[in-house]
């Protein structure tokens, strides 16, 4: 992944003194260990400031130092935290505070020196196995060293029974340590949940020596990345998994959901929903700057109402409970019927299908204010006199049905995490997870502003142009399949085919090896272009270099 990533970045010339680079999580544990610690290292430097000229082509004149620069004209990167990027923490934080725990053992006589357990299946004979569990150690880091080095022995003497499978030996070593000093050590040891936190904490997984491997800059690094990042001049979001617009235990109009009713300062402190959620929930501090200086009644200035809808969208990540649960945004693919949330691609309805056809009934929430009234600069960038109404009204003049509509705008979300749908470019969600794991690709969505544009993004009427794309207003099927799978095992999922821009799926068979498209994104005033850069990556298998 780590030789991808840097092809994709070469091939879109990429400048850290120009270009803003967002990640969508899980660059880590996708291929060796080296490749995974090698890209901490690329970005835990570069989020520190360190620009390094041997990898911008672009830049010619600073190819000759060798020494990093550091400074403030190196723009950010920003990545959010990923499913398997949250395991990797999980192991880290666990062996920061196990690794120097100490234990007394006051008397060795205490506890069995030798304990029999019957033979592992490679085993042939009914006899069972005596192993000596050796003198006591007295720190945490002594024992996983201790426990590390006999697994790694028994994979390479045994490859196909006893080291066949880590977690197995795990299970095993913790039964036989049952009434030894060992024991004492085994249950500060995590062990696999169950539900949906069945695949956290596996023993001995390219997650653990990640964890254990990586330097302390490489660890800091990962526990500031955040769950999601809001773009509220742009009106995006980036995350790993995905968000939902609403709760969807409720109707999407029901005046408890965000996106039916404008936020005000009498809700911003509001908890509904949270008392009847299963799982604990983040705490977020509620938008109240502009909602507290804004009055009831009066005229709304476009920058108000821009002020509005970027405190509504807050309110999204807020007021939907399922927003507020980490695992939701981490491993989300689908929601049930019942309103559960499933990381399994082919169960329930696809988020983003869920999120497309709400945004698709956002139908505006309009200033007031006569043109008059507008300073120079909102008065410069007023379309038509005609989108003037009453503050909590609804557009007028569109061809949404009125009963249907939302007062809202509409916002896009970017993420990863569903390589089974491979590319999936709807009119307000990205997905860009194109399978590189898997041998297929790495894709990337390249924002740059228009040519003599000169203000960032402003408010304009929710998008009306956009009939091609299909209906999404449909998604309370049950258990519904994944729309784009052709069946079959995973290389088959999505192998010939990727859905872009709402329409029908586009033929993958014959792209070359870097290929480059428009999409549409954000709102249809908006200023910036967008499109999405793809690159082959190697086959699957293929990655035992860094």
């Amino acid at each position: 992944m780590n030789r991808s990533l840097h092809d994709l970045l070469s091939t879109l010339s990429y400048d850290p003194y120009k270009d803003t680079l967002f990640l969508a999580g899980d660059l880590l544990a996708k291929s060796s260990e080296a490749g995974s610690l090698a890209i901490l290292d690329f970005l835990s430097q570069r989020q520190q400031g360190e620009c390094f000229p041997e990898i911008h082509p672009t830049r010619p004149e600073k190819a000759s130092g060798s020494v990093a620069r550091k400074g403030s004209d190196c723009k950010g990167v920003y990545p959010v935290r990923g499913n398997h990027d949250q395991m990797i923490v999980q192991w880290r934080a666990w062996r920061e505070w196990f690794e120097p725990l100490q234990l007394t053992f006051p008397s060795a006589n205490l506890y069995r020196g030798r304990f029999s357990v019957p033979s592992f299946p490679s085993v042939t004979n009914s006899e069972s196995a005596t192993h000596d569990v050796g003198p006591p150690v007295g720190t945490g880091s002594q024992f996983l060293a201790l426990i590390e080095s006999e697994w790694l022995r028994d994979r390479k003497t045994d490859p196909s029974g006893i080291g066949s499978d880590p977690q197995e030996w795990a299970d095993i070593a913790r039964k036989r340590a049952v009434g030894t000093w060992r024991a004492e050590w085994w249950k500060r040891i995590p062990q696999p949940g169950k539900g949906r936190a069945q695949k956290d904490w596996i023993m001995f997984g390219d997650h653990y020596w990640i964890a254990r491997d990586m330097k302390p800059e490489h660890a800091s690094f990962l526990f500031s990345l955040p769950l999601v990042i809001h773009v509220p001049s742009e009106h995006f979001f980036l995350v790993h998994g995905g968000l939902l617009p609403s709760d969807p235990r409720r109707p999407a109009d029901d005046e408890r959901q965000p996106l039916a009713h404008l936020p005000s300062s009498d809700d911003v402190m509001s908890e509904q929903g949270v008392d009847d959620y299963d799982y604990a929930l983040l705490k977020v501090d509620p938008p109240q700057d502009i909602l507290q200086e804004m009055g009831t009644t009066g005229n709304l200035t476009r920058h108000e109402i821009e002020e509005l809808r970027i405190a509504q969208e807050r309110s999204i990540l807020r007021d939907v409970p399922h927003n507020r649960d980490p695992w939701v945004v981490l491993n989300m693919r689908g929601v049930r019927k019942s309103g559960k949330v499933t990381r399994r691609g082919d169960k329930g309805t696809p988020w983003a299908k869920i999120w497309n056809g709400q945004m698709k009934r956002c139908n505006g929430f309009k200033k007031v204010a006569p043109d008059a009234e507008l300073n120079a600069e909102d008065a410069e960038y007023e379309d038509d006199a005609e989108r003037s109404i009453t503050r909590f009204g609804l557009s007028q003049g569109t061809d949404k049905d009125e009963d249907d509509a939302l007062p809202c705008y509409p916002s896009t979300v970017v993420y990863g995490h569903a390589a089974s749908r491979d590319l999936d470019v709807r009119r307000w969600t990205v997905g860009l997870d194109t399978g590189c794991l898997y041998g297929r690709r790495l894709t990337s969505l390249v924002l740059t502003r228009k040519s003599g544009s000169r203000k960032p993004t402003r408010t304009t009427p929710p998008d009306e142009d956009d009939e091609e794309d299909e209906d999404e207003s449909s998604y309370e099927e049950e258990d519904e399949l994944d729309e784009y799978a052709t069946g079959g095992p995973f290389g088959a999922v999505n192998s010939r085919f990727a859905r872009v821009a709402g329409g029908p799926a586009v033929s993958r068979t014959r792209k070359p090896k870097t290929w480059t498209r428009p999409i549409k994104f954000g709102d249809k005033g908006s200023d910036l272009d967008a499109r999405l850069v793809s690159i082959k990556c190697p086959k699957a298998g293929d990655f035992a270099g860094p």
